[in-house]
């Protein structure tokens, strides 16, 4: 929805002015059945100098298991083997960490419950600041091992926040933890990771929206687009090294292809109409995106050269923000609702559709995690917009900071 309205009015300018505040809190609103137990015992510590560290990576790694919304994570009773009410679990993982020369050296250890033997061994060795990324690996690695599914415990999500006259870019950690300021006094929208590192956003710092990347490798940031009218961009395609941008570079926007240098590889789209919003199918074959060609906005699907258009909502009249899942099966949206925004999913093939929530919240700027199983939104609270993280499968809801127009990382290569 954001890039539709600015694509339709071409003004984002915020003056209301807010608190910086940078608190960040965490909920859980719901949670769904058939999760796994899995027993977390603490990490054992070798040395009194390495306690801090196995508690704190033992703590996280239980938040992270929670996370998932697939397991449950539990713990013995005190001094036992064995729970107190005769319940069972599927797995237990455990550990040593040992210090030397001021490297810590972590050996966990996942175990079949019933029979004790080990199902897998990981060894890490790390400086004190990466204990928390240890953690977030670690429950991955288990994740996979358990139940065969991808995590996204060591991946980031992009967002903007309004700070008085200015919105700016930051970025935190799947779980909210570990802010970061990205721009500083500026007005920012749509930020769009390229790659696990790399990252777009438009700017109007020079007092047009520009497209800027920030490269942290290099340590640089670069004007890819600074054509006279919108340069937002949409979707990152790598096999191609191709990034789906919304164009206005004769007053009305249209969606091109270009790459992260700037280069313009092709126009996709040439109509009287708005067309915005792209994102890519997983293939790479197929761009969903808006376009307001029957009035009012809906969701399109063409192929990768601008052809064979077909309209895939019928319901409702104000229908943006699409986002295609990474397994491909499922588009994301929003649909304007009397004045609430509905979280949406539908099929490419548009015969099957769902809301995913008949809450009275609005849900604006959907993204999806590289495991296809977790969206991002945009929602407000008491009038504030937050980063929420929704779990499709089980309807749970974990807000994670103030903000707006959020980005998922994908998976490191």
């Amino acid at each position: 929805m954001r890039v539709f309205i600015a694509a339709a009015a071409l003004v984002l300018l915020f003056p209301t002015v807010a608190a910086s505040q940078t608190d960040i809190h965490l909920s859980t609103e719901k949670s769904g059945g058939g999760t796994i137990p899995i027993v977390i015992r603490d990490f054992e510590a070798q040395t009194p100098a390495g306690a801090g560290v196995a508690a704190y990576i033992s703590k996280v790694l239980e938040k992270d298991l929670l996370f998932t919304d697939i397991f449950e994570p539990m713990r013995f009773v005190a001094g036992a083997d064995t729970f107190s009410d005769m319940r069972t679990a599927s797995a237990i993982i455990e550990g040593t960490l040992a210090v030397d020369s001021g490297k810590y050296s972590l050996e966990a250890r996942l175990l079949d419950y019933s029979s004790r033997e080990v199902i897998f061994t990981k060894r890490y060795t790390f400086a004190s600041e990466a204990r928390r990324s240890i953690a977030h690996h670690l429950c991955d690695e288990i994740l996979f091992f358990l139940a065969g599914e991808t995590g996204v415990a060591t991946t980031r999500i992009l967002f903007t926040r309004r700070e008085g006259d200015f919105k700016n870019l930051h970025v935190i950690d799947y779980d909210g933890y570990g802010e970061r300021p990205v721009t500083s006094d500026e007005l920012v929208v749509s930020p769009e990771w390229v790659d696990h590192e790399r990252f777009c956003f438009t700017s109007y710092r020079r007092d047009n929206p520009d497209c800027y990347l920030i490269d942290p490798a290099r340590n640089t940031r670069t004007n890819i687009s600074h054509r006279k009218g919108i340069n937002i961009a949409g979707s990152y395609f790598p096999a191609r090294d191709e990034l789906a941008m919304t164009l206005s570079l004769k007053g009305n926007s249209e969606i091109y292809l270009i790459r992260p240098s700037g280069e313009i590889v092709s126009r996709l789209t040439t109509n009287r109409a708005i067309d915005c919003s792209p994102s890519w199918s997983p293939n790479g074959r197929e761009i969903v995106f808006v376009s307001d060609r029957t009035r009012n906005p809906q969701i399109y699907v063409m192929d990768r050269y601008g052809g064979n258009v077909r309209r895939l909502t019928r319901d409702g009249n104000y229908n943006t923000s699409p986002a295609w899942s990474p397994a491909g099966d499922l588009i994301a949206y929003v649909s304007r609702e009397s004045w609430l925004y509905r979280l949406r999913v539908i099929s490419p093939d548009g015969l099957w559709e769902e809301t995913v929530f008949e809450d009275m919240l609005s849900y604006e700027d959907p993204c999806w995690a590289p495991d296809g199983k977790h969206l991002a939104a945009s929602v407000k609270f008491a009038g504030e917009p937050w980063i929420v993280v929704i779990d499709i499968e089980s309807g749970s809801k974990r807000r994670l900071a103030r903000g707006e127009s959020p980005s998922w990382s994908p998976l490191a290569r």
